[in-house]
C-alpha cells in the first residue's frame, strides 16, 4: 500500500484555546524520559482523522474539489457538528499494557462524520476497508524520535497513573481503573473539515491545509 500523503481533518489544537490548553496540562505533569517524549501530539497538532489518502500531484486537485462540493453532498444543519471528547482508550495494543497509540475522543460520534468519509470511500481516495474509529491522538509511537525500524510500543498505564495526569482528563486520579475510561475534557465545534498534509508543520507548529469545506449552513 502507498504511503499516506493527505488526511481529512476536524483541527481542534488549532481552532480551539481549551484542548490546546489541556494537551500543554497534560504534557506538563506527565514525567517522561527525553526519548518518551517524543511520543507526544503537539498542542497545534491535535485534530481528529476522518480519513488517510495517498495522492500524487495529478490526482490533489480532484479531491480539492470534492471536499469544495461537499456542503451540496451533506444533510447540513445551521448550526456547526459537535466533538464531545469524553472517552480515553488506547489502539494497537501489543499486550495488556503496552500499546502505540493514546487517545480521546467521543462516544457517539456525530453521524455527519462517517458520512464525510463514506463519500471519499466512494470516489476510492480512502481504500482502508475499516471503519471509522473518530479520535484524537495524544500520544503515538510513530512520533518517537529518533525513528527505529519497527515503532516501539510505551506501557501507558504507568504514564496515566503518574501524579496529576488524570486531572488532565477532568477524572479525579483514584477514578482510574482500566481503558475504555470516561473522562471530561469539553464539548466543541466542528465549522470546516480540511485536507492537510501528512507530516507538514506550518509557522504555528499546525499542520498545513491544502483546503477546506464548511460543515454548517452559514458558511455555505
Amino acid at each position: 500500500m502507498a504511503r499516506p500523503t493527505h488526511f481529512l481533518s476536524i483541527p481542534l489544537g488549532q481552532t480551539h484555546p481549551t484542548p490546546r490548553a489541556r494537551v500543554v496540562d497534560l504534557h506538563t505533569a506527565l514525567n517522561l524520559p527525553a526519548l518518551d517524549s517524543t511520543l507526544l501530539a503537539g498542542p497545534q497538532r491535535v485534530h481528529l482523522t476522518l480519513g488517510v489518502m495517498n495522492f500524487t500531484p495529478e490526482s490533489l486537485p480532484t479531491a480539492l474539489d470534492l471536499l469544495h462540493r461537499l456542503p451540496t453532498l451533506l444533510p447540513l444543519t445551521a448550526a456547526p457538528p459537535t466533538i464531545t471528547l469524553d472517552t480515553l482508550d488506547v489502539l494497537k495494543r501489543e499486550s495488556r499494557r503496552r500499546v502505540h497509540v493514546l487517545w480521546v475522543g467521543p462516544s457517539q460520534p456525530e453521524p455527519l462524520f462517517s458520512q464525510i468519509n463514506q463519500i471519499f470511500r466512494d470516489e476510492g481516495f480512502i481504500i482502508d476497508t475499516r471503519p471509522l474509529k473518530l479520535h484524537m491522538t495524544l500520544m503515538n509511537s510513530s512520533y518517537r524520535r529518533p525513528r527505529t525500524k519497527r515503532p516501539q510500543p510505551f506501557e501507558y498505564d504507568a504514564i496515566l497513573r503518574q501524579a496529576g495526569v488524570s486531572e488532565c482528563f477532568g477524572v479525579q486520579e483514584s477514578e482510574y481503573a482500566e481503558l475504555p475510561m470516561a473522562v471530561t475534557m469539553g464539548s466543541y465545534e466542528a465549522p470546516r473539515v480540511h485536507l492537510c498534509k501528512m507530516g507538514s508543520w506550518d509557522r504555528d507548529g499546525a499542520y498545513v491545509s491544502c483546503g477546506s469545506a464548511p460543515l454548517f449552513e452559514e458558511l455555505v
